[in-house]
């Protein structure tokens, strides 16, 4: 397993699991975005500072930022 923040670009992974150590309300929100065990998701884009991720999931496209990317665990497909 591997952190969502160090995927690369155009890479489709199998998100895992959410961290325990993410704060409830964040996680809770996550999962209210639709970052549910077993979904398909792919890293579109970077900034420049890697401190923000595009991400493309159930058909959207959703930013977060790194230090909350290092909290989803992914697998590769």
């Amino acid at each position: 397993m591997e952190k969502l923040s160090k995927v690369k670009r155009w890479k489709y992974v199998k998100l895992v699991e959410i961290d325990e150590y993410l704060l409830p309300n964040i996680k809770r929100r996550m999962l209210e975005l639709g970052l549910t065990t077993g979904q398909k998701v792919r890293v579109a884009r970077k900034s420049i500072l890697n401190k923000v991720l595009l991400i493309e999931i159930r058909g959207y496209m959703l930013s977060i930022r790194k230090n909350i990317a290092d909290h989803i665990l992914v697998e590769s497909l």
